[in-house]
């Protein structure tokens, strides 16, 4: 299943506990660290809670090789606090060492939603086609669901009209360079990715069936953000929201 104790807790609390006796996610923890449990320690945790969160550096000034898009800086407010749906960030996860295919990985911002699509390299022009793959699966108004697009400095995003054109979005934006807090949803996103696909996987190798079901998995993972509703839930209130 490969959920953190937290999640499973937060799954029971929505969909109901199967038996009497409730505990908390500090018991639960403290009970695993105190080695309570048959063949379950914090050897076994995934990420160790209360692990410290990297601290965000001095903002660097953007790439000067950025010529098409407008930096974070310009991204509007109700884009920085989540509050409006639609705004994406995006980012590409290089696999084994030597191995030319990608994934591009996108993220909706508000509901965290995930879509992940097999890219054969990192070439600008595979990247657009990428992003169109993905315009493709994505159900609603295309206008509402797609508004901005926040990238990094990586030269397969530097064509900034063609990720526009390609998502059919108003605007794509750029972190500062080394700033990888300015996408945190993609950073944490990637870091649940990485769960199933670990650091020198042969990206070759997938089958799409089996990528769905990795992003399956990520967007019906309880999120204790969401009071451990999923991606998922949250994206469908944010769909049925949106006037036709």
């Amino acid at each position: 299943m490969k959920w953190s104790p937290a999640a499973v807790l937060g799954d029971l609390e929505q969909n109901g506990w199967p038996f009497d006796a409730h505990i908390c996610v500090k018991t639960l923890y403290n009970y695993i660290a105190q080695n309570l449990f048959l063949h379950i320690s914090n050897e076994d945790l995934l990420f160790k809670k209360g692990a410290t969160k990297r601290a965000s550096g001095k903002k660097r000034t953007v790439a000067l090789n950025n010529r098409t898009g407008k930096s974070i800086d310009e991204r509007p407010d109700e884009v920085n606090r989540r509050k409006e749906f639609g705004h994406w960030e995006i980012d590409s996860v290089v696999g084994r060492k030597g191995t030319k295919p990608i994934l591009l990985t996108l993220v909706e911002r508000k509901t965290r939603k995930s879509i992940y699509v097999l890219v054969k390299d990192k070439k600008q022009k595979e990247v657009i086609q990428a992003l169109r793959r993905a315009q493709r699966r994505v159900k609603g108004d295309f206008t509402q669901v797609f508004k901005s697009i926040t990238a990094d400095n990586g030269t397969e995003f530097l064509d900034g009209e063609g990720l526009r054109e390609a998502a059919k979005c108003d605007e794509v934006y750029y972190a500062h360079p080394f700033s990888s807090w300015e996408r945190g949803s993609n950073e944490n996103g990637n870091r649940m990715l990485r769960r199933w696909l670990p650091k020198g996987t042969d990206f070759s190798t997938i089958k799409p069936k089996a990528l769905q079901q990795i992003e399956d998995w990520v967007n019906n993972y309880p999120r204790k953000i969401f009071d451990y509703k999923t991606a998922n839930d949250m994206y469908a209130e944010a769909i049925s929201c949106i006037k036709v």
